[in-house]
């Protein structure tokens, strides 16, 4: 893997981290689910196993390739994004480019000042969306 791929992807998840603290992990992975590069929140515990983060990103990967069979098919665009919900967290995966998935797990516990359980916490995906295209466009 080349100094400036290894580069972009280091930007990429240090730029995501940084930008939400509600961001636990984020890992990208090629197309069979080998996590090729990762970063994880020091005051976080993992609530899924890292073995079984890679067997989701697997089935992703290959989710991925039916999304993008079904867009060539209709007049929907290309599939941008898939967020997975949870009551404690959710799981968007970003295709980066052909070979390699984004991987972001964010937390979704639920809101305190609220009178009723709201486990709608944004996650804003047009921001995660733009510092993925910047990085997709950065050269070393």
């Amino acid at each position: 893997m080349g100094l400036e791929i290894m580069g972009r992807y280091e930007k990429l998840l240090d730029m995501l981290m940084d930008y939400n603290n509600s961001i636990r992990f984020a890992a990208i992975s090629d197309t069979d689910g080998k996590i090729l590069w990762h970063s994880k929140r020091n005051d976080v515990k993992l609530k899924v196993p890292l073995a079984e983060t890679k067997k989701a990103m697997k089935r992703e990967a290959e989710d991925w390739i039916d999304r993008s069979k079904f867009e060539d098919r209709n007049d929907l665009g290309r599939a941008m994004y898939h967020i997975t919900s949870f009551e404690k967290i959710k799981r968007i995966t970003i295709p980066i480019d052909a070979f390699h998935l984004l991987f972001v797990s964010v937390d979704n516990e639920p809101l305190a000042k609220t009178k009723r359980k709201s486990y709608g916490r944004l996650v804003e995906m047009g921001k995660i969306m733009s510092i993925v295209d910047f990085v997709n466009t950065f050269e070393e």
